[in-house]
């Protein structure tokens, strides 16, 4: 996965299926960022716990509780909005 080190291909991460392009925020999610351990996956679980954890990183949500699965539809809403969908995870 391209985590961001090429500056020349985009920064990517994704929530929820859906693949956002985050170069515009690169001094957050590049590498040394606060939020590098996301890029270049499906990193849903860690924004809904709020984890900067390694072994959240991923998109499996078996069992996250609703209040984090409404937290993950926050963080959800604000990226969507503010960055360029690129795709979608198959």
């Amino acid at each position: 996965a391209h985590r961001g080190r090429a500056r020349q291909k985009p920064l990517l991460l994704a929530l929820k299926g859906r693949v956002i392009d985050v170069s515009a925020g690169a001094d957050f999610y590049g590498p040394g960022g606060p939020y590098g351990i996301f890029a270049g996956k499906d990193a849903s679980k860690g924004f809904a716990m709020m984890s900067l954890k390694e072994e959240d990183a991923h998109s499996d949500l078996t069992g996250v509780d609703d209040d984090h699965l409404k937290i993950l539809d926050d963080w959800y809403s604000k990226l969507t909005g503010k960055y360029p969908t690129v795709g979608h995870v198959a």
